[in-house]
């Protein structure tokens, strides 16, 4: 009786552990939180839930500051319009270059999931997420400026709260190589592709939303660098940036100041307008970070004059399968089976003893028995085992 009850409270253990596995193959939708004015206009969608004291400058450069938040919709109250800093130096003809000479930017993915539903057929997925073809574009753009790239191929599975402190371990090992700018590169989770949608320079693109973490030591000078990014992008590429949003996370930022976390795009958006808004992505990082002129006012790239070469230095092995953390996962099929089998041996235990204390001791003695002593209750010393039917 007692084998086949094990037998079956195994293969109930088992059902439940694949039945869990298959359930994690379909990864979470993304919730999504409306910001919206004390009068009720929309401002935007963000897929983090909005936090009182959350800031977000719009397109225009009006400052909102989160109020309280209901539901899947947050107020934000007007403050003022930020003054972006002052980028004349791009019209300056006899501009040089802050520095020539050791230029490093370093990329990574946290969300390494992250597809485009419409060019990958899948918004996400237990691999590598097209996310990474997106960050090796940027890459190679900035490599073609003359800086040195990084990119991490390491993932970061699965996309849940834990993501961002298993990217820390990556983004710790890029600061070894020193760089000048520590870059996370995501794609959003808003359902509307409009919301990113955009034609600069008469091509269709898409628009990049920056991500400060106000969590973080370095705060302020991420903010500064973010505005720095956005008055570049106003002036050269009217559009690229869709907003800045500074959310109550660190996102990794306090561990190098001019840290960015990048949306590029949304997952209804192809594919191919977000690679195809990277060349003018890198094009604004560079002049931010290095300096640079315009051709001329007005114009909006001088990406001709650059050298032709590109590719960056791409780090480490990609990790083959998706990782959960601290090895969780066999450990976590495991307490799924022995948890049902505790429970179904409680039961027997429970009907056989007639009580819920009998039956707690009887079970805790079988589990022992049936584990060789790692788990349950071993008899005390003198105490005799209880039997069947007594």
């Amino acid at each position: 009786m007692m084998r086949k009850l094990i037998m079956m409270l195994a293969a109930i253990g088992l059902m439940m552990f694949l039945m869990r596995g298959r359930a994690e193959e379909q990864p979470a939708r993304y919730d999504v939180w409306e910001i919206v004015t004390e009068d009720g206009a929309p401002l935007t969608s963000v897929c983090e839930e909005p936090f009182p004291g959350d800031l977000y400058i719009a397109a225009d450069n009006r400052l909102y500051e989160v109020t309280g938040a209901q539901g899947s919709r947050a107020v934000a109250a007007y403050r003022e319009t930020v003054v972006l800093p002052d980028v004349s130096w791009l019209e300056a003809s006899d501009a040089l270059a802050v520095s020539q000479v050791n230029r490093r930017i370093a990329l990574y993915c946290t969300h390494s999931d992250e597809s485009y539903t419409p060019t990958d057929g899948y918004y996400s997925t237990d691999g590598r997420g097209s996310i990474y073809e997106v960050a090796q574009a940027l890459a190679d753009d900035l490599a073609a400026r003359g800086a040195e790239t990084i990119v991490a191929d390491t993932l970061h599975h699965p996309h849940d709260a834990g993501a961002y402190r298993r990217s820390r371990q990556t983004a710790v090992q890029l600061l070894a190589s020193a760089p000048d700018c520590l870059l996370d590169v995501h794609r959003d989770g808003i359902p509307d592709p409009a919301s990113y949608a955009v034609e600069i320079g008469g091509e269709p693109a898409s628009k990049v939303r920056l991500l400060v973490g106000r969590g973080n030591a370095n705060m302020a000078v991420n903010k500064e660098f973010a505005l720095l990014v956005k008055a570049v992008a106003d002036r050269v590429y009217p559009g690229l940036i869709k907003d800045i949003y500074m959310g109550r996370g660190m996102y990794n930022q306090d561990l190098l100041p001019r840290s960015l976390l990048l949306e590029c795009g949304t997952y209804t958006l192809e594919k191919e307008r977000v690679l195809r808004s990277m060349d003018m992505l890198a094009d604004v990082i560079d002049r931010a970070l290095y300096g640079g002129v315009l051709g001329s006012a007005g114009s909006v790239s001088d990406a001709g004059s650059v050298p032709s070469e590109r590719g960056g230095v791409t780090m480490g092995e990609p990790d083959p399968v998706p990782q959960e953390p601290e090895g969780s996962g066999v450990a976590s099929g495991l307490a799924w089976t022995l948890g049902a089998l505790a429970v179904g041996l409680a039961g027997y235990a429970l009907l056989s003893a007639g009580s819920w204390r009998g039956g707690m001791r009887k079970a805790g003695r079988n589990l022992s028995e049936m584990t060789g002593g790692l788990l349950g209750k071993r008899p005390e010393e003198g105490e005799e085992p209880e039997h069947s039917g007594k």
